[in-house]
């Protein structure tokens, strides 16, 4: 299952509020892409069980294709184009002022919620409030915000407690806040996961609404008839749990299934990729598969080593040889299309014999460890591909695998720690603060060895209140030249379907992978 970032933090301090708005227009996602009138039934598989498909804990990212279907957010990104572009969804105009502290909306008039309640503002307030009581991993996207006041039934100004540049961007997260109906929260408030009503119901707004659920078996959804959108190409989605991918691959072939998102490794999809009955897709992502350098190591601890040892290696090579045709190598330190690429770019370039002097000296004698979750079929590629690239230059290297539960508290052993690991992340939102906060400074949250370069913490707190690109720049040079990270490919969200679903190449987000807007897929030729 791919990483992504989980914690990010309004930034603190109260600014005055300037209403100098810069105004953005809003559209309808997807609008022209669904067929709109074809029906039947769409059958997907979900590999290995899915999260409770809560709007407001749902955060691992496979149940977001429940999620999203049924629900939807003031806003959104354009799917089908790597460039993040926010478009409105419930909204339909926004505006910011001077000091990003004060966001006003227009919403959309003439939308219901499933259970037939009218969609207005106050409904706003009442979503964000259930995602502050749930207080689950995505509440944080809604913590800083101090106040919702109405003007009228469509117009809704949200104020926050500090200044943030990236808050429409946490509005437009597959896992940002979604609009839900204030009739079913007075019905079911939140009283804890055991008694939760959203665990096997929707009251959102989306083209489709849940159907039966069979928890961890067979999840369903059938087409809303109020939905104020396209129709969706399929009336009904019905998903399967499927517990390893050689059944998925069967099911696939023998066209029992027709579809999966995501899930594939670069072996199963190249193979996938030969069947005749199949259309494999590979989407630009902002996934980027990272090395994380153990500070505390015994071998690489110093500055002259780590930056020598990370010049000999050829990461275009280990890309290749890990990825194939899922990834494709990057010269870039955040991911690609969240900062402009002259102002991204790594500073270590690649020694090809930086690896034998280290073979011969600093390292002589020593061992590599090179650390992965075994849940991370890329990293364990990373690993293996990595450690024989070291061993074939001299360097005594070895790659190690750590169960469930085990990895992270591996990483935090310190000098007993592995020396190197690689983690595949991807941003919450298609907004640079939310993967240089979270990868690089300790407070983070996945900053997996608590790498710190002195200032890179300061600049970032800057750069969240403007945006400031100059200030981003600043961080990746910084941390490209510390040698603790190296951003090593840009992974491609992966999908397989029957080569007559049509669709799939508009229906995939920037910022997510495994997860596809599944109202715009509909039978060929209808």
């Amino acid at each position: 299952m791919p990483h992504r970032l989980r914690i990010t933090a309004l930034t603190a301090g109260l600014a005055a509020v300037v209403f100098s708005l810069a105004a953005c227009g809003g559209s309808t996602p997807g609008a022209g892409t669904a067929s709109g009138t074809s029906g039947g039934t769409l059958k997907l598989a979900f590999l290995g069980g899915i999260s409770t498909p809560d709007p407001d804990t749902a955060y691992d990212g496979p149940e977001l294709n429940l999620v999203n279907s049924a629900y939807e957010g003031l806003l959104d990104y354009r799917a089908g184009q790597a460039e993040p572009e926010l478009v409105g969804r419930l909204a339909t105009q926004w505006k910011a002022n001077d000091d990003n502290t004060e966001f006003t909306f227009t919403l959309r008039e003439g939308v219901t919620f499933h259970d037939g309640t009218a969609f207005d503002a106050a409904a706003v307030k009442a979503s964000f409030d259930r995602r502050l009581d749930v207080d689950s991993g995505p509440a944080y996207m809604v913590k800083g915000v101090k106040s919702v006041k109405t003007s009228g039934d469509h117009e809704v100004t949200i104020t926050l407690d500090a200044p943030n540049a990236g808050f429409l961007d946490l509005l437009a997260s597959p896992f940002g806040p979604k609009m839900v109906s204030p009739t079913a929260l007075e019905e079911h408030p939140w009283t804890g996961e055991e008694d939760n009503w959203f665990a096997t119901h929707d009251a959102g707004t989306g083209p489709y609404q849940y159907g039966a659920f069979d928890q961890g078996v067979s999840y369903a959804l059938s087409a809303y008839d109020g939905y104020w959108g396209d129709e969706p190409g399929y009336t009904d989605v019905d998903f399967d749990v499927v517990s390893n991918m050689s059944t998925v691959q069967l099911q696939l072939e023998k066209g029992e299934v027709d579809g999966l998102i995501g899930y594939t490794d670069s072996s199963a999809f190249t193979t996938l990729k030969s069947k005749p009955n199949l259309a494999t897709y590979a989407f630009p992502s902002m996934q980027t598969p990272t090395l994380f350098v153990n500070p505390q190591s015994k071998e690489l601890g110093d500055d002259e080593t780590r930056t020598s040892f990370v010049s000999g290696i050829d990461f275009a090579a280990l890309a290749q040889q890990a990825l194939g045709d899922t990834g494709t190598s990057t010269t870039q330190v955040f991911p690609e299309n969240l900062l402009p690429e002259a102002d991204n770019q790594q500073k270590i370039t690649h020694d090809s014999g930086a690896l034998a002097q280290l073979a011969s000296g600093k390292l002589s004698g020593g061992t590599i460890s090179c650390g992965y979750a075994e849940s991370s079929s890329s990293a364990q590629a990373l690993c293996d591909n990595v450690t024989a690239m070291l061993n074939s230059a001299g360097i005594k290297a070895e790659s190690t695998g750590y169960a469930s539960g085990t990895y992270f508290p591996a990483l935090a052993k310190g000098a007993d720690g592995p020396d190197i690991t690689f983690f595949s992340g991807f941003p919450d939102t298609a907004n640079a603060d939310a993967w240089g906060t979270v990868f690089y400074t300790p407070d983070g949250g996945l900053d997996l060895f608590g790498a710190e370069v002195d200032g890179v913490s300061g600049l970032l707190r800057e750069a969240a209140k403007t945006g400031d690109t100059d200030l981003y720049s600043q961080v990746a040079a910084k941390v490209s030249e510390s040698a603790y990270w190296y951003s090593v490919a840009n992974s491609k969200g992966t999908a397989v379907f029957q080569d007559d679903v049509s669709g799939v190449d508009k229906a995939w987000n920037p910022v997510i992978t495994g997860v596809l807007q599944l109202q715009t897929l509909s039978p060929s030729g209808s």
